[in-house]
């Protein structure tokens, strides 16, 4: 497996790069909803649905910006190998085709969160259409749950969505985090269950959007204006100073 090898002057290069310019050309905003952070009395693992290459982008900017947490993320294999550069960003490698690669990613992991860090998960174990159901999630979440007596998991959903501007917005959100004794269940039992609890707030999240009803969300990128802004702009603009428009 490929191990993470985190550099903190390459992460904030990296940051400042998506912040001033990849965001900025590619969303109209990103906004959060919920807490990022746990108490940290208690280890922590982070479950995501994947449905966009962004997820891995946009997790890494909101945490570097809003957490106080040491955060990694596990990462296929194929696609780490493309992108090496991740791995200065704190992520891992995992072959899903290759029994002794899982079993390697996941010891990894184990010790990652023994070590206090925060561990990032897409369990789903590939980009999947946002709006696929249900949810099916690999094993491999389940096991490491059970190697801790105690544990949180923290349940995190991206949508992504056209609106009245014309770039697409970004929206996360944050669910609570779930304390779990990881001997109370078996590996399939906890799996079924966050199936459960991910699909869920995936739902949940998807009408919020729907039904403008994110009253507690927040901004975490300077909004970038459109061809279209600048237009309305300069037609407001010109409205303005003509002297007869009425």
């Amino acid at each position: 497996m490929i191990t993470a090898a985190k550099s903190k002057r390459f992460s904030n290069l990296f940051y400042s790069y998506l912040k001033y310019y990849l965001l900025h050309k590619h969303f109209h905003n990103v906004y959060v909803e919920g807490d990022i952070d746990e108490d940290n009395q208690f280890p922590i693992i982070y479950i995501a649905n994947h449905s966009s290459w962004w997820d891995g982008l946009l997790l890494f900017y909101v945490t570097k910006q809003q957490s106080n947490r040491d955060h990694y993320i596990m990462m296929d294999q194929q696609g780490l190998e493309q992108y090496g550069f991740f791995r200065k960003l704190g992520a891992y490698s995992i072959n899903r085709y290759q029994p002794k690669a899982i079993v390697q990613a996941l010891q990894y992991s184990e010790q990652l969160i023994q070590d206090h860090k925060a561990v990032w998960l897409f369990p789903q174990g590939e980009i999947q259409h946002q709006d696929i159901r249900p949810y099916q999630l690999q094993s491999g979440l389940g096991y490491l749950i059970q190697r801790f007596e105690q544990v949180r998991v923290k349940s995190v959903t991206f949508h992504y969505y056209f609106d009245e501007p014309q770039k697409p917005i970004a929206s996360i959100q944050f669910g609570e985090a779930i304390l779990m004794n990881g001997k109370d269940h078996t590996r399939k039992e906890w799996t079924v269950y966050l199936e459960k609890v991910l699909q869920q707030q995936a739902d949940t999240h998807r009408l919020a959007v729907i039904n403008k009803r994110q009253k507690h969300q927040y901004p975490v990128m300077r909004q970038s204006k459109s061809t279209s802004d600048r237009l309305d702009a300069l037609k407001n603009g010109v409205k303005k100073w003509t002297p007869f428009s009425s």
